[in-house]
């Protein structure tokens, strides 16, 4: 069911009207969301949960699955929503024989990148894993350059583990994987919460990183007790809030974001007990913010 006219209207009115932008303030924008956060919703209802979507004022999405809907039946959806599909979540073991598929019903959806969403469990505990994923992913990423498409990977916390002096995983996939077929989706909130600062990897990795997902955290996790350890997902995930409302300082990180070329800012919370209320608090917030040059 497509949102009726008076709930539309109703989503509409309520965003706040906010003073026209100063010669020396920036903003970020487009605001997208990651699909993963209103899961629950949009399996109920794929149609009426991404106008819903749309009435909040995001304009990208990042898909996690199509709910068995073909690429021609997502793609005139977002077109009547006014929604750009710009990327959509893969698994590590999609990058073998279907993967040719994949990335042709991503052309005809639209989207501009596909992303490796983690790398599973069983495979991080294979010797040599972290350089040998970088080789896959270039040759995933020269099947995308071909149909237009780039191949992008969005970390956890594991990524951040360091033992000794040997490289953490996420600086050896910066650094093994070519940067004109490969990109980093940095979740912001992952990053912080295994102790590091998104700014750094900014700083040293320029230009590397297309999009971020933007979600919140209530508290840092404790400290693992063995060094150079982090937190795992599941510890953390109670502690997610939404954007605002946690301890992220947000007009610094995404001033930082935005002048290393980052673009595409997608909202994400994993664990919302409302979904829908979740992404409009993290919109509102996201939209109203402005700052200058000055707070990079």
């Amino acid at each position: 069911m497509i949102l009726d006219r008076r709930s539309f209207l109703k989503a509409a009115v309520a965003l706040p009207l906010l003073p026209p932008l100063q010669s020396d303030q920036l903003r970020i924008g487009p605001l997208g969301l990651q699909l993963y956060t209103v899961r629950s919703e949009i399996q109920k209802n794929f149609e009426g949960a991404l106008a819903r979507v749309a009435a909040i004022g995001y304009k990208e999405v990042e898909f996690a699955g199509y709910f068995g809907r073909s690429p021609r039946e997502v793609q005139a959806i977002l077109k009547t929503n006014g929604l750009a599909g710009m990327s959509a979540h893969f698994s590590f073991a999609s990058l073998g024989d279907q993967w040719p598929r994949i990335v042709d019903d991503a052309r005809v959806m639209g989207h501009q990148y596909l992303v490796i969403v983690t790398i599973d469990e069983a495979s991080r505990a294979e010797p040599g894993i972290w350089q040998r994923a970088s080789e896959r992913f270039n040759r995933a990423g020269e099947v995308c350059r071909a149909a237009g498409i780039k191949l992008a990977y969005h970390n956890h916390l594991f990524e951040f583990a360091a033992t000794g002096t040997t490289k953490r995983p996420y600086e050896i996939l910066l650094e093994s994987t070519d940067p004109s077929l490969v990109s980093m989706q940095m979740d912001l909130c992952w990053v912080t919460a295994a102790g590091q600062d998104p700014a750094d990897y900014f700083r040293r990795y320029p230009g590397r990183f297309s999009s971020v997902h933007v979600k919140d955290l209530k508290r840092l996790p404790a400290q693992p007790a063995v060094k150079g350890e982090v937190a795992s997902r599941d510890v953390v995930l109670p502690d997610l809030a939404d954007v605002g409302h946690g301890i992220i300082g947000w007009t610094n990180v995404l001033a930082k974001a935005r002048s290393a070329g980052v673009r595409h800012y997608f909202v994400e919370h994993d664990a919302a007990t409302a979904p829908f209320d979740s992404v409009e608090r993290s919109f509102r917030y996201l939209n109203a913010m402005r700052f200058t040059e000055t707070a990079r």
